[in-house]
This record gives C-alpha cells, structure tokens and sequence, in this order.
C-alpha cells in the first residue's frame, strides 16, 4: 500500500534568513553603475568604523578579455579551474577562475561582513534603495524592485514616476532624500542596522555529565532555588528567550513552562550545544551562561549586554588570568553558526578555540571571581559558605 502522506526525505531545518551574499543586505539600483560605486564608498567611509561592511559589484572587461582568448599575459586566471591569494599586507586578494559560484560559497565569503552593500543593477539585495534617475528609467525594470526602503532622488529631479507609485504599494511611507545628501544616507544606513539587530536569547548550559559532582550540578541549590532556574531569571531581563541546553537523556521538568533544546550534535559538550541553539533559530543571538557559575552576578550580564558589538563574531569575557576569553559567559551572533561548524570539520570541538582564532569583542569583567566556577561537592560546601556570608 502506498502512503498518501507527503514524504519528507531530509529532516527539516531552520533556515536562516539570508540573502545571496549576507544577512543583512542593502542594494542600490536605479542609475549609473559609477553613482551606485560612489554612494556605496561614501557610506563605507562614514560608517566603516561603527560596522564591518562588503561592496558587491561586477566588473565584466577582463573576464570578457580572458573569455576572448585575450586578458594580461602574466594573468593565472587564464588557466581554468586556478585559484590565486596574494598577501598585499594590508589586505589579502583571492582570485578564483570559476565561472561558476553558488551562493552557499558566497554566503561563506562574507559571513565576517555585517552588512553587503549591493550594485543591485547587477545582483538581487535583500533590502534596496532605489535611485530615480530619469537618465535610467525603471519603467521595463520593475519586476527588480522587490523591497524598496528608500528613494533617492537623482539632482534636479523632484518627482517620483507613476510606475513607481503603482508598482510600490506603500511609496508614500518611504523616506526620500537627495542624492547628494550623504549625512542623511548614511544615517538612514545607521538607523536600518540598529533596526536589523539581532535578538537576543539565553542558553542555559545544563548538559554536562557532572561526574565530579556526582549529581547534576544544574539542579543545586545556592540562591533559594535550582541554579539553571537561577540563571534563566538572570537572563529573562535581557533576553527574548530563555532555553536551557540539555543532553539528550536529561528529563526536564516541564511544570514551570520552561523551554528546552537537547543536544542534536551528540557528545560535543558546550559546542554541541551552542550549535544546537543555532539549529533551533539561527537569526538570533545566542547568550551562553555555564549552570556552575554560582558568583555569576546581574551587574555582570549587564555589562556584557551594553558592551555587545554585533559586527564581531562574539562578545565575551577574558577568563579570570586573562590569558584567553571565557566562552561560557558570551555572546555568540548568529555569523557563529557556520563558524562553529567549520572548526568540528577541521577536528576542534573547543567554543574557546573559536574565540581565540576569530574576530571578538573581548572585555575585562567587572568581577573576575564571578567566573569561579563549582565542579565537586566539597566547592560546593565552600561556595554555600561564601555566599551566606556575603
């Protein structure tokens, strides 16, 4: 008998929500493709220190020459299939000869960048800024104005075209600037990243064996209830979301309406449960607190959260010598997410190693013996006695 049920051959996943090139992407059409390269330099310039940004454009004459047989003789692109890096000390070059890019590839290119600026004449942008230029009308070329967040008006023009109006629904609630009004551009551009900002939610880590302890440490009573529901109060001030990250073979008492991710990477500690927040929603942040963090204090979240930079890839704390940071009090964007992958494909199962070798917000704690952490029961007994005296 054949099933008339719809079969799912692969298990479903949370897609994050990501364009061809990034998360967050905002592309310019309209007019000339000089104008679009020196709008997106000038908003570069203005607000390159507040956010890490990447230019997308094409530039067809020398891949036109290589495919004519033509192109610089001393050129490695005109082999097929040749990739090139050159370290210009300032910078580093990476020349592929591939005619053909998915934008899986793309996506893991720029994952770094917090914001894709966009040519849009040439490529799709999750978000646009169309320029009304009557030197490039749009008349033919409608179908590319998916959603527009801004009109810009090219000098000497005043008024938007008809088709415009009928094709935008809601081009009367869209702001609209003068080109040459690159102060309100760029302010436009701030204000729609604070608005892109990813939520925050917090992962309570709970899933350790606790061999040393002897019983679940998450379970432990030093602040007049469990610690994991400890924790999960420090956190709700701050965060969309509370969840705590179990193993798979923890039961979880659900009476308090408490939520709950277990580990889908199996045996991977912190990290598989990191990831497994992500698989769970990837458009979000993800704030990790380890449940033996008894000294763990709300002025201390609170610090972490004011200084969270969403351009790094995390924002943590050095660990109680300094020497390297704390990934278990940390802010993990959602950029982490395939880069935590990548280091288990290359065999490293450490979120401290990931720190160490990527670009991180890292703060001095306002307490370092707040991350004293209680792993046996004779801490255990000592940590009681401290906090009863404080």
């Amino acid at each position: 008998m054949i099933s008339k049920d719809k079969h799912q051959k692969h298990v479903q996943l949370a897609k994050p929500s990501l364009g061809d090139y990034g998360r967050i992407e905002l592309g310019f059409l309209g007019t000339s493709c000089s104008t679009i390269q020196k709008i997106a330099q000038q908003i570069i310039q203005h607000l390159s220190v507040s956010y890490k940004m990447a230019y997308v454009d094409a530039d067809h004459k020398e891949g036109d020459e290589l495919l004519a047989g033509g192109g610089k003789e001393d050129s490695l692109m005109q082999f097929a299939d040749v990739v090139e890096l050159r370290d210009k000390i300032v910078f580093k070059r990476l020349d592929r000869r591939q005619e053909q890019v998915s934008v899986f590839e793309q996506r893991e290119w720029l994952n770094n960048q917090e914001l894709v600026l966009i040519n849009a004449n040439h490529f799709k942008a999750k978000d646009q800024v169309l320029v009304i230029d009557p030197k490039k009308p749009m008349d033919k070329k409608l179908a590319k104005l998916t959603r527009v967040r801004l009109l810009l008006l090219q000098e000497g023009h005043t008024t938007i075209p008809d088709c415009i109006k009928t094709h935008i629904s809601n081009w009367e609630e869209l702001p609209v600037l003068k080109i040459g009004e690159t102060d309100k551009i760029c302010s436009f551009v701030d204000e729609f990243m604070k608005e892109s900002r990813p939520p925050l939610n917090g992962l309570v880590l709970i899933g350790g064996k606790s061999s040393r302890m002897n019983r679940d440490k998450s379970n432990l009573t030093y602040h007049d209830k469990s610690q994991k529901d400890h924790i999960s109060d420090l956190l709700t001030k701050h965060c969309k979301d509370v969840y705590l990250s179990c193993n798979s073979e923890q039961d979880i008492d659900r009476d308090n309406n408490q939520l709950a991710i277990k580990d889908k990477i199996i045996g991977m500690g912190p990290m598989g449960g990191l990831i497994s927040a992500f698989m769970e929603n990837p458009d979000v942040a993800w704030l990790s607190v380890a449940c033996d963090l008894p000294f763990l204090s709300q002025k201390t979240l609170d610090f972490l959260i004011s200084n969270r930079n969403p351009s790094k890839l995390a924002t943590c704390f050095l660990d109680p010598e300094s020497k390297f940071p704390e990934p278990l009090v940390t802010i993990w964007e959602p950029r982490a997410y395939p880069v935590l992958f990548r280091y288990l494909s290359q065999g490293y199962s450490c979120p401290r190693k990931v720190l160490i070798n990527s670009d991180v917000e890292l703060l001095q704690a306002p307490d370092k013996e707040e991350f004293h952490n209680v792993n046996d029961p004779d801490s255990y007994e000592a940590a009681l006695k401290v906090l009863k005296n404080h």
